[in-house]
């Protein structure tokens, strides 16, 4: 239950951003971006399945998703975080200084590096994640793509078994007569 498990952590730590104050906790950003561009992968994977900080969740897939690497035994892109795309948790405002626009990054998972780098999820004067959700441009669709190829598919059960009607007569445990009805019920005034 670790899908459970992420999506409760991340839970916990946007509850206090979802208030009316703009301006978040200082602890939950402080250390949330660094610079991971030399940490082994086996590291960031290991990182990323104990970390309790959306943001710096954010950034360690950020950069395995410029290293290639979706997954990592039962760890995978997007598991903790593919379901707060397109919600809106960060106050964003109208009024946009950057220079930068999703088209200047060569890839998804480069803007996204860049939009943390420069203060996101809580800022973004870049404009690069106008819908607040704190993915930006297009990463939430590389996140997608990878929980549609890793995450398992659930078991559905079994439809119940249909019983047919029986004018057959039973005898039960205590010596009474019984037949079974559509439902698979006992009808003791059938025989």
């Amino acid at each position: 239950m670790r899908t459970t498990q992420g999506s409760l952590r991340a839970i916990a730590v946007l509850i206090p951003l979802y208030g009316c104050t703009s301006t978040p906790p200082a602890v939950k950003h402080e250390g949330s971006f660094r610079d991971r561009s030399t940490v082994p992968v086996d590291v960031l994977w290991r990182e990323l399945a104990t970390s309790q900080s959306i943001p710096a969740i954010f950034a360690i897939e950020a950069e395995l998703a410029m290293r290639g690497a979706t997954s990592s035994g039962d760890e995978y892109l997007g598991r903790h975080t593919s379901g707060l795309i397109g919600s809106s948790f960060y106050i964003r405002n109208s009024v946009v200084a950057g220079d930068r626009d999703c088209s200047s990054f060569a890839s998804a998972a480069g803007a996204q590096r860049f939009f943390l780098a420069e203060g996101g999820p809580y800022s973004d004067r870049h404009a690069l994640d106008r819908d607040g959700d704190g993915i930006a441009c297009e990463f939430g669709n590389v996140l997608r793509a990878s929980v549609a190829r890793h995450r398992k598919p659930m078991v559905v059960q079994s439809r119940p078994r249909s019983f047919v009607a029986s004018s057959q007569c039973f005898v039960g445990p205590r010596g009474g007569t019984y037949t079974i009805t559509a439902s698979g019920n006992k009808n003791y005034g059938g025989c």
